[in-house]
């Protein structure tokens, strides 16, 4: 649960320190779970590492739209394995 700072400065040293240790918690697990997404991003580039070499190479002009669509997907999911930070830079410019 998200807290302003008025009640952030209210609460006791004890409760704040048990906000932190949770929050601590909440940041492992999901770094976990990002590790695990990872990894099952790279198994999946692998497997299909002939086909996003395909999409990588072609140009968007000789590609249906769909395909194009595709191309992009693909690209996405290297860009995510790759720099995940990058990508999530990328989106929030595309999306202004």
């Amino acid at each position: 649960m998200q807290r302003t700072r008025a009640e952030l400065e209210g609460m006791h040293h004890d409760e704040l320190v048990t906000r932190v240790l949770e929050l601590q918690d909440m940041l492992k697990e999901g770094l976990a779970v990002r590790d695990a997404l990872h990894g099952v991003m790279n198994t999946l580039l692998n497997a299909k590492a002939d086909e996003v070499t395909r999409y990588a190479d072609a140009d968007d002009d000789d590609l249906a739209h769909d395909e194009v669509e595709i191309k992009r997907a693909w690209a996405a999911a290297r860009h995510a394995v790759s720099n995940p930070l990058g990508l999530m830079h990328t989106r929030s410019e595309e999306e202004r």
